[in-house]
């Protein structure tokens, strides 16, 4: 379906008990975030990218129904970029006299950079176009979430993408193999409350363009081969180029550990403060022991050690 709805309803029904539920996925920072410019150079500017690493497990689940009036009220009080994606959903939707009652669950950490406000803006757009009984096109969702958001992950699609996280479209679609990896989850300042993603710089085009240029191409090729390692040495080098832009407190540790303890590489929130360590999953678990007391000492604290690849619910309605 092209960008846009084309067979929403006029008017949608308001019903006093009907909620419709939309959920949406999770993520570990990424695989990479950089910069992209056009093959073509018809665009000399570049334009700010990423590709996330999925993790499996819902994220955000959204319940919404209907009311008479705009007003959107929403629950917990402070989730504001949900809010806006329903009232952005409900104008696209020529339901722009009808409001809602909003409730989100969320399993996600605010302000570690794992895409919690995607992930409840996303889920709120899913339930909307439910209650709306509109069809949920990703294209569409990508375009709404940038503009709740202003920046937005791109958890509305399957498989491995190159995305323009504030323009709201791909760049690049790489397929649907993601690498499998054993995922040791690192929170690097567990007492600082993360960071405003919008308020961070953005790299330096000009002066990292060949660096950056290179960093997509080793991306592309790594997925193209479906070679897992390939793929966490591309992350590696992606969060080696983010510390001159956003460093992360205690990096040089978790550099030092990954080469020490067999890790194929470490990924990085660009925006936040969670750091995962990527391993073989036919790794023995409890040989990742020793790398916790580790952690502890420097204070930082693990999240957890969890699988990715294809069991996650990245595309999941």
């Amino acid at each position: 379906m092209a960008p846009g709805v084309t067979n929403a309803p006029e008017r949608p029904k308001i019903s006093a008990t009907g909620i419709a539920v939309g959920r949406a996925g999770r993520h570990h920072g990424e695989i990479l975030q950089g910069l992209w410019w056009q093959p073509s150079e018809a665009r000399a500017d570049p334009i700010p990218c990423l590709v996330t690493l999925p993790v499996p497990g819902t994220g955000t689940e959204a319940h919404f129904r209907l009311t008479p009036g705009r007003r959107i009220v929403v629950h917990p009080t402070n989730r504001v970029k949900a809010a806006r994606a329903a009232r952005l959903a409900l104008d696209a939707l020529d339901a722009s006299a009808s409001g809602g009652l909003l409730h989100l669950n969320s399993s996600i950490p605010i302000g570690l950079g794992m895409g919690s406000s995607t992930s409840d803006v996303l889920a709120t757009l899913r339930a909307v176009f439910d209650a709306c009984g509109a069809p949920a096109d990703a294209t569409l969702l990508a375009r709404l979430a940038v503009r709740a958001e202003a920046a937005a992950d791109p958890l509305m699609f399957a498989g491995a993408v190159l995305f323009a996280q504030r323009e709201g479209h791909i760049l690049e679609d790489w397929g649907r193999w993601f690498p499998d990896f054993l995922l040791l989850s690192i929170d690097t300042e567990p007492r600082s409350g993360g960071h405003d993603t919008l308020g961070l710089p953005v790299p330096n085009g000009a002066a990292m363009r060949d660096e950056y240029t290179g960093l997509v191409q080793q991306a592309r090729a790594a997925f193209q081969a479906r070679d897992a390692a390939a793929v966490a040495a591309a992350a590696t080098r992606s969060a080696e180029l983010n510390q001159r832009i956003v460093p992360l407190r205690g990096f040089e540790d978790l550099r030092m550990l990954a080469a020490t303890s067999g890790a194929l590489g470490l990924q990085i929130s660009h925006s936040g403060t969670v750091a995962g360590l990527l391993f073989d999953p036919q790794i023995v678990r409890h040989t990742l022991k020793p790398l916790l007391t580790q952690l502890r000492a420097r204070q930082m604290a693990p999240l957890g050690i969890f699988r990715t690849g294809c069991d996650t619910s990245r595309g999941a309605a």
